[in-house]
């Protein structure tokens, strides 16, 4: 019987402690989103998980474009269920373990670790560019009025969009490879990859801010023409979230975000439920994808002979 290698080892607790940590964050919020849609039923929120599981998939087909562009030959199945796996890692303090779980993948299959740690992170990038550029658009598109006081938004936006042409995507990979001292040329990213990653991650956050609107609609009624607030507010919200790397899968900066940008339309206790609700879909939904992604590894384990088109 082969003994397992310490790396092995390793990984099977990082895992097992993301997994709890998502267990935990799920029955954690229990009860207070059980009081929370006491009034209002679960259907919202049922519709509202189902939204984010699509936005999870959406996601998965924006990373698994970047990370064929860098060299990746798996079947989709298997690449699609190692990224809904990894995504428990978010749980875990720290914006790495995602990435790394991702990374030891593409060593799995033929890519060096700095291939797949690089294009890991490039995938990442787009998501927070495209969720820049999706946020501003949605607030500016819910209030034109407001373009004159906050035109800066749309220049942060555009200066966003830029990091993803990939002459100079190249240029900021070498810099951070630089940083790391690491002494490899950076992959180049294809363009056609980066804009079909960054049309994938921009239909996630489309169907992030229908979770949102889903859900605002029926706390703060008179509200269903919000949408495009929902999704700018809840795309920028993410964004606060994500930056601030300490706070587990974004736990408190996000809502605290997302409270402040629908101050215009919702009081204080409806974004707060709001976000609460929001947030127990989203863990939902990583649970899920969790679920579903062990199902498919063990299922192609299972048959190894069976075999899948990229």
């Amino acid at each position: 019987m082969t003994r397992p290698t310490q790396g092995a080892v390793v990984r099977w607790v990082l895992f097992t402690v993301a997994v709890a940590l998502l267990a935990w964050a799920v029955v954690s919020q229990w009860g207070d989103v059980s009081a929370a849609v006491a009034d209002i039923g679960w259907g919202p929120v049922a519709l509202a998980t189902l939204a984010a599981v699509a936005a999870l998939g959406f996601n998965t087909l924006s990373w698994r474009a970047v990370m064929r562009s860098v060299g990746l030959d798996a079947p989709w199945v298997d690449a699609a269920s190692v990224f809904l796996v990894s995504q428990a890692g978010k749980y875990v303090p720290g914006a790495v373990w995602p990435v790394l779980a991702q990374s030891e993948f593409g060593r799995a299959h033929g890519l060096s670790r700095t291939r797949g740690m690089t294009g890991s992170l490039v995938a990442m990038a787009v998501g927070v560019v495209t969720a820049g550029v999706v946020g501003t658009l949605g607030l500016v598109v819910w209030a034109p009025g407001a373009l004159a006081d906050y035109w800066w938004a749309l220049v942060v936006a555009a200066g966003l969009a830029t990091l993803l042409v990939p002459s100079v995507l190249t240029r900021v990979l070498a810099l951070a490879l630089k940083v790391m001292r690491r002494s490899v040329e950076p992959p180049v990213i294809a363009g056609r990859a980066l804009l079909v990653s960054a049309a994938w991650s921009a239909a996630n956050w489309i169907a992030l801010g229908a979770q949102a609107w889903l859900l605002l609609r029926v706390l703060s009624p008179g509200t269903d023409g919000l949408w495009p607030l929902a999704t700018g507010a809840f795309a920028l919200a993410w964004l606060v979230g994500f930056l601030v790397v300490f706070a587990p899968a974004g736990v408190g900066p996000r809502e605290a975000a997302f409270v402040v940008l629908l101050a215009a339309v919702a009081t204080r206790p409806e974004a707060l439920a709001l976000a609460l609700m929001s947030r127990f879909a989203m863990t939902l939904a990583d649970a899920i994808g969790l679920g579903g992604g062990l199902l498919v590894r063990r299922w192609r384990r299972d048959a190894p002979d069976h075999t899948a088109a990229l």
